[in-house]
């Protein structure tokens, strides 16, 4: 499923790019991304995590960060369609997104994503 593949790097570069946007923002001395990716066969579920160690989101931005043309970037610097786009994306793969800030400062974001069921192996 090659176009389900990019259109999950367009929502993970469009993460990476908005906590790498944040950091260059608040100028945050030690600046980190974090990404993880967990897969649970079990349930059939993966889930992908990015996080920042920036200023984190206005707690009043959280309920919108997901809506069109909504950013929290100054003037001329963002159209605020990253999100979403990639909200449509996750939803349209059958997936859910979320953002919240972290106790320690800074934002995450989890999206969740149904893994495909396996495939049995052909024999030669």
């Amino acid at each position: 499923m090659r176009a389900n593949a990019i259109r999950i790097e367009q929502v993970l570069v469009n993460l990476l790019k908005n906590a790498a946007d944040a950091l260059l923002e608040a100028a945050t001395p030690v600046p980190r991304i974090g990404l993880r990716l967990q897969a649970d066969p079990a349930a059939r579920r993966a889930r992908l995590v990015v996080t920042d160690n920036g200023p984190g989101i206005p707690p009043e931005a959280l309920g919108q960060l997901f809506d069109p043309f909504f950013t929290t970037k100054p003037v001329g610097e963002g159209l605020g369609l990253g999100l979403s786009i990639s909200y449509g994306i996750v939803q349209n793969l059958g997936g859910t997104i979320r953002a919240e800030n972290l106790a320690g400062g800074g934002a995450c974001f989890t999206v969740e994503l149904p893994l495909p069921a396996p495939q049995p192996l052909e024999s030669a």
